[in-house]
């Protein structure tokens, strides 16, 4: 079994925990990845777009001459799409962009995407993740200098609170989260991944069944 290094906020080892070889030792699959990632932004699509159509743009109903012999193309009312400020043809309009991807194809690429991250060494292991003081400060001076951290850093705990909460939601390169809310998307968009001790565990449980 992998075992990660655990740390206090100095950087200094202070025991080590086990990660399940289901997790750790699972392969990375890249398209299974790219997949999770679509269905994620797919998902976040507001899909409030949308255009009027000849039924909802100002004008009337009446037609504009009558149909034969005046010498011009025959014409319906103003409304429609061959006049300026007409209804539009084929328009987008608001839908969900969001479709049904399997709860175990998510959990997997999650599951291959941390494990890429524990073979890159971009995983590390707190004894405890809540700082002492709320301060945005305190919190980049312990990831630069007692960590070693350089880059975006996600903070994955059992609970994002109290100072924890407070110290990171002011620095723009630190995301705080619940380990076992987190997505696909947000290991990759980050250099080094943080857990605290009981929160590596939760999510190592949950994603080797």
């Amino acid at each position: 079994m992998a075992k990660i290094d655990v740390r206090n906020w100095d950087g200094k080892v202070v025991g080590s925990v086990e990660l399940d070889d289901a997790v750790a030792s699972y392969p990375l699959k890249e398209h299974l990845i790219w997949e999770a990632v679509q269905a994620y932004r797919a998902a976040a699509r507001a899909g409030t777009h949308a255009t009027k159509n000849r039924s909802e743009v100002s004008g009337g109903t009446k037609k504009l001459w009558k149909q034969k012999h005046t010498g011009r193309a025959r014409m319906g009312d103003n409304r429609s799409p061959l006049w300026r400020h007409g209804g539009t043809v084929f328009g987008p309009q608001p839908r969900d962009y969001s479709w049904s991807f399997p709860r175990t194809a998510r959990r997997n690429a999650v599951k291959s995407a941390l494990a890429q991250k524990i073979r890159d060494g971009e995983v590390m292991c707190l004894e405890g993740l809540v700082p002492e003081t709320p301060k945005t400060k305190s919190l980049a001076t312990a990831l630069a200098k007692g960590l070693g951290v350089k880059g975006k850093a996600l903070l994955l705990s059992e609970e994002v609170a109290g100072n924890l909460e407070l110290a990171a939601r002011n620095h723009p390169r630190v995301t705080a989260k619940r380990a076992l809310g987190v997505e696909v998307v947000d290991l990759l968009e980050h250099d080094v991944v943080i857990f605290s001790e009981p929160a590596l565990k939760a999510l190592c449980e949950v994603l080797a069944r």
